[in-house]
């Protein structure tokens, strides 16, 4: 067995899982790669905290775990890593140069300076706000919340051991910032902006990722990510309810609703601006931007159609389908991750939202309602998830052979 191509494996296993690829996404790159590298007899079983890989025949079969950890989605160590898969496993460079730029890969991230990131958490925030049908009031206080909530995420980032407690410590912040500008008489719904604002903390694609894997009968690895999608929800409405109650106690009862508007065209701006922001948050390089605005776009707009069409349910359905047969087009076409392009249009159909709605209409004592609300996100995530593997079937990726 070549030492070398075992320690390429072994090391692109490690930095793949650390830049966020899906558990299942990583099975069958690590597996693709194997292949390309004559590693035989190949089994791999990632989740989202141990990597366990074996190869040759039984009698003499080898085996390694890594010990790996969950982390945030990093878009541009994905397309490096994509972009290394494709000339491994094409035979354009070999083994030794492969190993030199992994390492290349893993020490050096992509950085930006901080005043980037921070005005990119409030332009997330003022981009959701039309989305969830607010104004131009909501817009601003939504901006403002963002970019308290980027301060906060900003500061932990430089605390070791920190990173668990970000989003209900964001989620404080925005919960009683909202309401302190809503009270202070900029009038705006501080739940929609408290929503609009965390949009980056839910767990959106992590719940898609769970169910897509309990679907498929990746049990382990979608039990986890379903579970850690879970807690991740219940630790933003911990903050948020604990929020509420210092706004309540300080400033008293502030009720402002929004009633969700229909598609309009100001939808497809605020798209296009989520796509830039995420460009920032999801930590993607400025070449890739116009296809995350196209991502956004698409995910707006094919949900709007196919709710017009066919009904609001269906909508998530057909807007997922679009999204998952554009982006295996973008991958096979331009030789690009597929990730850059679904990551953002999944996140705009924010299955999340409807979680985090539902848990705290739990807590406001809303039962009925909230149960209600709950099911709801598991369906949408649902569509979402048979939505991707649909235009796989339609449309199948291209393979590293």
């Amino acid at each position: 067995m070549d030492e070398s191509a075992l320690e390429f494996l072994l090391e692109f296993a490690r930095i793949a899982h650390r830049a966020g690829y899906p558990t299942a996404d990583l099975e069958e790159r690590l597996g693709s790669l194997a292949d390309a590298l004559g590693l035989e007899a190949a089994q791999i079983s990632a989740t989202p905290t141990l990597v366990e890989l074996s190869f040759g025949s039984l009698p003499r079969q080898r085996s390694f775990t890594l010990r790996v950890r969950p982390t945030n989605v990093d878009l541009d160590a994905i397309a490096r890593l994509e972009d290394l898969a494709g000339d491994v496993g094409e035979g354009r460079i070999g083994v030794g140069a492969a190993l030199d730029r992994l390492a290349a890969i893993g020490a050096t991230p992509l950085k930006r300076p901080w005043w980037i990131e921070l005005a990119a958490y409030g332009a997330v925030g003022a981009a959701v706000t039309p989305l969830l049908g607010g104004g131009w009031r909501e817009v601003l206080a939504g901006a403002v919340v963002g970019l308290l909530v980027g301060g906060v995420a900003q500061l932990a980032a430089r605390k070791a051991r920190a990173e668990s407690m970000v989003a209900p410590v964001a989620a404080v912040v925005a919960s009683f910032a909202a309401a302190g500008i809503a009270r202070l008489g900029l009038h705006a719904s501080p739940d929609s902006v408290t929503l609009a604002a965390l949009v980056t903390f839910l767990p959106g694609m992590s719940l898609t990722i769970g169910v897509r894997e309990l679907a498929t009968e990746h049990l382990q690895s979608g039990v986890a990510n379903t579970a850690n999608a879970l807690i991740q929800l219940l630790g933003l409405v911990f903050g948020v309810g604990i929020g509420r109650s210092l706004a309540v106690h300080w400033f008293g009862i502030t009720k402002l609703a929004v009633v969700p508007s229909g598609f309009a065209d100001t939808h497809l701006l605020a798209a296009l601006a989520a796509g830039l922001a995420f460009t920032v948050t999801l930590r993607a390089s400025y070449r890739a931007a116009p296809v995350m605005c196209t991502a956004t776009v698409l995910a707006v707009s094919a949900s709007a159609i196919g709710a017009s069409l066919f009904g609001a349910a269906a909508g998530t359905f057909v807007a997922a389908v679009s999204i998952g047969i554009v982006g295996g087009l973008f991958a096979l076409w331009l030789r690009r991750a597929a990730l850059v392009f679904i990551v953002p249009g999944v996140l705009m159909l924010v299955p999340g939202s409807t979680g985090f709605t539902s848990v705290l209409q739990l807590l406001a004592g809303q039962t009925v309602s909230g149960i209600d609300a709950g099911f709801n996100t598991f369906v949408t995530a649902m569509s979402i998830a048979y939505g991707l593997m649909i235009a796989t079937v339609v449309l199948p990726p291209r393979r590293i052979r």
